[in-house]
């Protein structure tokens, strides 16, 4: 009897809990193309077919950045003002955990609330790749730069424990397990971190 190959499934983490000094405003709640930049990033995710997302934010930002209904979206509150980036991003999985069957060979596509221009079909060519080896961190490129999605296996959150920087140190200590997937827009490479950034965006 053929057994059936299930296809790979791909969660995503967006981290939304930031302080945004630089913007000096929350910049996760900023209003982009009839909702917010945080809620916009979502929206594209759950369009990219994820399995799921789990957006980690704020209690105070939970009602302003508008998320979508969606009942493959779930939210993990970050409330401590000292946290970076990887903390919300282990809040994320461990919540993805417990709401879902996260097994190791599983994908965590990460992609931070700042870059609202991301196009669903960038996430969808990474996910893509994933599935094809579902062994490998992919990330995406624009003119050999990276930037995002980065997509990593499961089994990895083990390793991330041990991080003591940014998302950047996986890959660069797992050098030999990155696929490189060329997208050609810098939309991958932008976020918005100051008021020029914001006023710059694409309409």
């Amino acid at each position: 009897m053929t057994s059936v190959k299930m296809p790979v499934s791909i969660f995503g983490v967006l981290p939304a809990a930031g302080m945004s000094k630089r913007m000096g405003r929350s910049k996760q709640a900023l209003p982009y193309r009839d909702s917010t930049m945080a809620a916009c990033v979502a929206r594209t995710m759950l369009a990219a077919d994820l399995t799921a997302v789990a957006v980690v934010t704020r209690t105070e930002l939970l009602a302003k950045i508008d998320l979508p209904r969606d009942d493959r979206l779930i939210v993990a509150i970050n409330d401590d003002p000292t946290s970076q980036m990887m903390d919300s991003i282990r809040l994320g999985i461990a919540r993805l955990g417990e709401a879902f069957e996260l097994s190791p060979d599983a994908g965590v596509l990460v992609t931070p609330a700042d870059m609202p221009n991301i196009p669903a079909a960038a996430f969808r060519r990474c996910a893509d790749t994933f599935r094809g080896n579902p062994t490998r961190i992919v990330i995406a490129t624009c003119d050999g730069k990276r930037g995002h999605p980065i997509i990593f296996p499961a089994a990895m959150r083990v390793t991330l424990d041990g991080l003591s920087g940014g998302l950047n140190e996986l890959p660069a200590r797992c050098a030999a397990d990155v696929t490189e997937v060329a997208y050609n827009d810098p939309a991958i490479l932008k976020d918005v971190d100051t008021p020029a950034d914001y006023r710059n965006l694409d309409p």
